[in-house]
């Protein structure tokens, strides 16, 4: 472990966190995947990064579910994501359990979707009804939101 080798991966790690946020696991793979750094190096920085820090996954899954919540997707959807950051499953729990749905809930959030892909599907005039219904649904189950949620949002919407 050389002190330039070193400042180098320190310098890379910076440099990322500066463009966006990073999960402690995701970090590492960007470092690792550069090539040009010992596993040994990543670790003593994701350390420092860790005691300075400039580096907490609980801060990372709280920034992370505050986008997502204004992307339109789901629970099960958020919690992939989260997952596919890197994020452990305990700080995905807890990140979930505080700050998911403290604004709105599943049911507005599939509802407003929803509407959204309706009105998409509105000029598609050789569809009958029951196969824009289908393609909502699909949407809603892709966008991750529960069967319950997507068979309450689908009744409401076919009766209007």
């Amino acid at each position: 472990m050389s002190s330039e080798s070193l400042e180098l991966c320190r310098e890379k790690a910076l440099r990322l966190l500066e463009n966006s946020p990073h999960s402690v696991r995701g970090l590492k793979q960007k470092l690792f995947n550069a090539g040009k750094f010992t596993a040994q190096d990543i670790q003593t920085i994701i350390d420092d990064l860790l005691k300075a820090g400039l580096l907490d996954d609980a801060m990372f899954a709280a920034n992370y579910i505050d986008y997502l919540k204004t992307t339109g997707i789901g629970r099960f959807k958020a919690i992939f994501k989260l997952k596919s950051k890197g994020v452990p499953q305990n700080i995905v729990k807890e990140a979930m359990e505080k700050y998911w749905g403290m604004d709105e809930s599943d049911d507005e959030r599939a509802a407003e979707a929803a509407r959204i892909k309706w009105r998409s599907l509105k000029n598609k005039k050789d569809w009958p009804d029951v196969k824009k219904l289908q393609a909502v649904a699909r949407f809603l189950a892709n966008r991750g939101f529960p069967m319950d949620v997507i068979h309450s949002v689908m009744n409401e919407i076919k009766n209007q």
